[in-house]
């Protein structure tokens, strides 16, 4: 393979594997927090709050910076980014893991409603049935879950708003990554937006650092290491090689990871109904991945013939 030849691959394949390790590191994020003994408030701003520093740092080093433009374009986002982190956090204290689960999975046939109007891409038919056989293995795998109980009607509806909040974020992350804003820098400017949303309510609820022990500040460190500074960022940063449709199908495959990581982790065990939901989905964001790579490859080949 030449080097030219290689380094298209790279631009090829390298969005795809973006969103894959986005897509496991937020799958394995609600076993993170479960860990976590620490308030809702508390785990929010503090994760927001460290992940500042090194997140513009990275935006420095790839040419960003965190200016009064930058925070112009993420003051909007940035409340949804916010919302969605806080109600998805109380959600899974307030509601079953299985219903959060189920809830947050919505968000991909939410965004294939917004993708037409909002972003000008075409929502193919296969789409929409690879969306409808991922949500339905999901649907196995949370509802196949041995241990019942737990949730709430208000649990349930902080979840859906939740899900609502991170749609209406992608669409706006995709926008502003289209028009070219550097993506560790807008993510570092929405962080820093939604520590100043935080503050006022995390006073207000309860906010106490002293809530953390040894094991808390490690379990922190990890998630804002791995869904912080690189799901974030990753996922940013493909919004703009790929379509937001094919990056929110890919996160049907977050359940999945949480429900394989709990099994290993917490010792949760896995029905026969989880594990065949479980391949359902895995099968659904295979063919996923396949028509985005075949949708690229035909987009070089048309423009070849063009040229």
């Amino acid at each position: 393979m030449t080097n030219s030849g290689f380094a298209s691959l790279v631009r090829r394949e390298l969005p795809l594997f973006a969103v894959s390790i986005s897509v496991l590191s937020w799958g394995a994020g609600p076993l993170i927090i479960r860990g976590i003994s620490a308030s809702t408030p508390t785990i929010t701003i503090t994760r927001l709050a460290l992940s500042i520093p090194i997140m513009s740092a990275i935006a420095w080093r790839t040419g960003g910076r965190l200016n009064l433009s930058l925070l112009r374009a993420t003051a909007l986002p940035g409340i949804f980014f916010f919302s969605s982190m806080a109600l998805s956090f109380e959600s899974l204290r307030q509601t079953s893991i299985a219903n959060q689960t189920l809830i947050g999975a919505l968000s991909p046939a939410l965004i294939l409603l917004l993708a037409p109007k909002f972003l000008n891409e075409t929502v193919k038919k296969s789409q929409v049935v690879l969306a409808v056989v991922g949500l339905g293995g999901i649907s196995l795998v949370v509802l196949g879950a041995s241990n019942g109980g737990g949730a709430s009607l208000y649990g349930d509806l902080l979840a859906l708003c939740a899900m609502a909040m991170w749609s209406t974020y992608i669409v706006i992350t995709k926008l502003r990554r289209n028009a070219g804003v550097n993506s560790w820098a807008y993510l570092a400017g929405n962080f820093t937006w939604s520590v100043f949303y935080c503050i006022p309510w995390a006073f207000v609820v309860g906010f106490e650092l002293g809530d953390f022990d040894r094991n808390d500040w490690v379990l922190m460190c990890i998630m804002v290491i791995a869904q912080g500074i690189t799901a974030h960022g990753l996922h940013a940063w493909s919004l703009k090689h790929i379509d937001a449709t094919f990056a929110s199908l890919m996160t049907l495959g977050c359940p999945v990871i949480s429900a394989t990581g709990a099994y290993l982790i917490y010792h949760e065990q896995l029905s026969t109904m989880q594990i065949i939901g479980g391949a359902v989905v895995l099968g659904a964001l295979a063919g996923v991945s396949v028509l985005a790579t075949n949708s690229q490859k035909l987009k070089r080949e048309l423009a070849e013939v063009i040229i």
